[in-house]
């Protein structure tokens, strides 16, 4: 493993909790795809949402194995050559597979999420939540990278 990666789960669990995006990149019959999702991480799992159609949508209820990737800290590092130009960044980039929640496990998703980026829990209202999907990506492998 090269020396700016580890699977500290300290250093994992602090990145997923301070980023504030999720890259998922799954490939369907239509070639790759990458999309920006809100997540919350959760005990050996990331929690997401969808509405019920469209492409994230039948990816995700494939349950194929998709990857994913977020960052914090990006910093950009300049210098007296092309060379020296780049960026700082801590990062987390893994694997796993998407399995859809149902019941009760649904609110425990989504309220997850709305803790993440609200700070407390906040009231669903009947028809998006009816026309919203919940997912848990049991992740497979996950690593973090730190650029300095």
């Amino acid at each position: 493993m090269r020396k700016d990666v580890t699977v500290d789960p300290p250093v994992v669990a602090d990145i997923l909790a301070r980023a504030e995006v999720l890259w998922l990149a799954f490939t369907d019959e239509h070639g790759p795809c990458c999309v920006p999702v809100n997540f919350a991480a959760m005990e050996g799992g990331l929690c997401i949402h969808s509405g019920r159609r469209g492409r994230k949508a039948a990816a995700l209820d494939s349950g194929a194995l998709l990857a994913f990737s977020a960052a914090v800290d990006l910093e950009p590092k300049t210098g007296d050559a092309a060379c020296k130009y780049g960026y700082r960044f801590r990062s987390v980039m893994g694997t796993g597979r998407p399995r859809r929640v149902e019941g009760e496990e649904i609110h425990t998703v989504l309220d997850a999420i709305t803790l993440k980026y609200a700070g407390k829990p906040l009231p669903y209202e009947d028809r998006p939540l009816a026309a919203t999907v919940a997912y848990v990506i049991d992740i497979a492998a996950i690593t973090a990278r730190i650029k300095e």
